[in-house]
């Protein structure tokens, strides 16, 4: 079953976030969570704007909450957000890849303690970071899913052996589906179209 789906996206990325979000089912079965990699210094109230009618509800992470599905989660206050068993954890261990919250903290993080639980999903352009965290994902078998666009044409590779990272590298307004796809499927294995 897979049923965390953790969300990254760059500086700029919110509106592409938002997109995402918007495409999930109220009821989505999953827990989601989001981090738009910032600088402590450059926070964006991410969740005010993610949260809206009809869509999933969505707040600020607490540290050591204990997460629930159908529910989106965002990292705020320039904290990482990380994933601990079934808990929440908030941190301000040094950044990563100049950003705090980092995109491959809750990737790694998420797929150390979920494994093949995990979808990864990466948005916009991947500089910023998340290369590392969708190659754990990928290493304990969770679903990588990237965002075809004018800036990353292809699927990211894996620096280490060059290899493809995506299972599905899809348009913006594909990826939600594809979510729901992953995480609706009846016994819990991959959709059989899942490129």
């Amino acid at each position: 079953m897979r049923d965390i789906v953790v969300i990254g996206a760059p500086v700029g990325g919110a509106a592409a976030l938002t997109q995402v979000i918007a495409g999930l089912p109220a009821g989505f079965p999953a827990s989601v969570f989001v981090v738009l990699n910032t600088t402590p210094g450059n926070p964006i109230l991410l969740a005010d704007v993610l949260n809206s009618p009809g869509r999933m509800h969505t707040s600020d992470a607490v540290d050591g909450e204990v997460f629930q599905p159908s529910r989106v989660y965002v990292a705020a206050d320039g904290k990482h957000l990380a994933l601990d068993g079934t808990k929440i954890r908030l941190t301000i261990d040094a950044e990563e890849n100049n950003h705090r919250p980092s995109i491959d903290v809750l990737f790694r993080t998420a797929s150390a303690c979920h494994k093949d639980r995990v979808v990864a999903v990466l948005v916009l352009h991947a500089r910023d970071g998340g290369i590392a965290g969708l190659r754990e994902v990928r290493r304990n078998n969770g679903r990588v899913v990237t965002h075809r666009n004018e800036h990353m044409p292809a699927s990211p590779r894996d620096p280490e052996t060059g290899e493809d990272l995506a299972h599905d590298h899809l348009a913006l307004e594909q990826i939600a589906p594809r979510l729901v796809t992953y995480v609706s499927s009846s016994n819990g294995n991959d959709p059989v179209d899942a490129g």
